[in-house]
């Protein structure tokens, strides 16, 4: 009886790994840029998110992962993304982001701003 509630309570445990969704639209919107940044996305693999909302109003998604180099070696990376709540609730406004540990110029960002959907 003890070996079928272990493999049953093992098999529900693996099949809601699968069913996990994103922490949240911040969430998907930074690993979306994350992706778009790199040169194979298809080897983008998270490692560790962590989301805050300080009480400013602010919304910051750290998300480290791992991704292939052109020797298919995964190499580790990190982006951080804050976002400014715009006071709709609906969507916050992208304002700065830090790839691995430093801030990316302010042309980039803009061009980020302008291919993020709405």
């Amino acid at each position: 009886m003890k070996k079928i509630i272990l493999i049953s309570s093992l098999v529900i445990g693996l099949a809601a790994c699968d069913l996990m969704t994103d922490k949240s639209p911040a969430f998907g919107t930074c690993a979306q840029i994350a992706k778009s940044r790199l040169k194979h996305p298809a080897s983008y693999e998270v490692t560790s998110v962590v989301e805050a909302e300080p009480l400013n109003g602010r919304v910051m998604v750290n998300i480290n992962f791992a991704a292939w180099n052109d020797f298919k070696v995964p190499i580790p990376h990190n982006i951080s993304c804050v976002f400014q709540a715009d006071g709709t609730g609906d969507a916050a406004n992208l304002i700065a982001i830090k790839w691995n540990g430093r801030p990316i110029r302010s042309h980039e960002l803009d061009e980020i701003r302008q291919n993020l959907p709405k």
